[in-house]
């Protein structure tokens, strides 16, 4: 208790000093799975398109390291398709990610900078159904999945990597992101309506656009120095 009490004063001095942004991202989801039928062939998955919309907070702790935990609405799924036959069929789930990003950032100009960002990822299913094309009689029917009696998994745990660009205009800072999220865990259970398949994991990628407000923080001057020609980023 008393490794823990320390540890904590330590890294309280790293925090109160940060610099804390609160934004706003949004953008593309393509997002797709990796499926293995029972006797252990793949089956094409094709890419569904989905939205990504969230928010966020940015704790600079150096003038390289920031952590930006998140949380955002998350459209995802998957299309498979079937080797014998001409039906077709979608896969639509929504999320919540909670995402925690580790950043780093290296300074391209006064106001740019590009930076890569990696960290694990754990997403909530809020919703999730089937769009059905029998090739047979023509029709189209959507079903949903019965959460509750766990035909899908509700967590899917993961990890996401990538990096972009930020643009400082004073306090506010715009960004470009792209990511790949790449989930661990199989999300079909073994009772569920796709029971010809099993090993199915989320493979997502993203491409947002964000813009964040500097909210406090020890850089305020280097800030304002920053957009009259000084050195710093902030």
């Amino acid at each position: 208790m008393k490794k823990i009490f320390f540890l904590f004063l330590l890294t309280c001095p790293t925090f109160l000093f940060a610099q804390l942004e609160l934004g706003m991202r949004f953008g593309l989801n393509m997002a797709k799975a990796d499926l293995q039928n029972t006797d252990g062939d793949l089956i094409e998955a094709a890419r569904r398109n989905g939205i990504n919309v969230g928010a966020f907070a940015n704790i600079q702790v150096g003038n390289i390291i920031a952590l930006q935990p998140e949380i955002t609405f998350s459209q995802k799924g998957f299309k498979p398709s079937f080797t014998n036959i001409d039906s077709a069929s979608t896969v639509s789930t929504d999320y919540l990610d909670m995402p925690l990003m580790i950043e780093a950032g290296f300074k391209l100009s006064n106001r740019a900078r590009f930076f890569v960002n990696a960290g694990p990822n754990v997403s909530y299913l809020i919703n999730a159904e089937e769009e059905f094309y029998n090739a047979t009689n023509g029709e189209t029917t959507t079903s949903p999945f019965d959460i509750d009696n766990e035909e899908i998994e509700r967590l899917d745990i993961g990890v996401n990597f990538g990096g972009g660009f930020s643009v400082r205009a004073r306090r506010w800072k715009y960004t470009l992101d792209v990511r790949y999220n790449m989930g661990l865990k199989e999300i079909l259970t073994v009772e569920s309506a796709y029971d010809f398949a099993d090993k199915a994991k989320h493979r997502v990628t993203n491409i947002s656009l964000g813009v964040s407000y500097f909210v406090f923080g020890n850089k305020d001057k280097i800030l304002d120095a920053a957009t009259e020609g000084g050195s710093g980023y902030y």
